[in-house]
């Protein structure tokens, strides 16, 4: 793909547009660093980069003429593992999951009970928690 480097009238900045975007009369940029629309330069379809035609299909004669290519090996046989049944995949990463939202909730839990013993010292550090204690009562 063919690109044009475009910079912006304003500020300088510079991008990569495609050529097929080019194409398209009328066609405004945004400079993402100075917000100005400016308008891009039309480019003539015959500038348009166009891929190239597929080479000639070569006659019959030379088809039969080519030798044939070595097949591939076959790929190596994969052992054989356990098979387990999905549920029981579930299960076990479930299983393993356990202790982690155990640790999370002794954390949030912790944390709590160290928020109502120490509600004084919160209150004197950051006032704005006075307001929570007092909507819960604990003021």
């Amino acid at each position: 793909m063919n690109r044009m480097r475009i910079a912006c009238p304003s500020c300088g900045a510079e991008y990569d547009v495609p050529d097929r975007l080019l194409a398209v009369a009328g066609r405004t940029l945004r400079c993402s660093r100075c917000g100005t629309d400016f308008a891009l330069p039309q480019v003539a379809p015959a500038a348009v980069a166009v891929p190239p035609a597929p080479p000639p299909a070569p006659e019959p004669a030379a088809v039969a003429a080519a030798p044939e290519p070595e097949p591939e090996p076959p790929p190596a046989p994969v052992p054989p593992q356990g098979e387990r049944h999905p549920v029981a995949n579930v299960r076990s990463a479930q299983a393993a999951l356990l202790p982690a939202w155990v640790a999370s909730l002794l954390v949030v839990g912790g944390g709590a009970v160290a928020l109502l013993l120490f509600r004084s010292q919160v209150m004197a550090a950051w006032p704005p928690a006075t307001r929570l204690f007092a909507a819960l009562g604990l003021v």
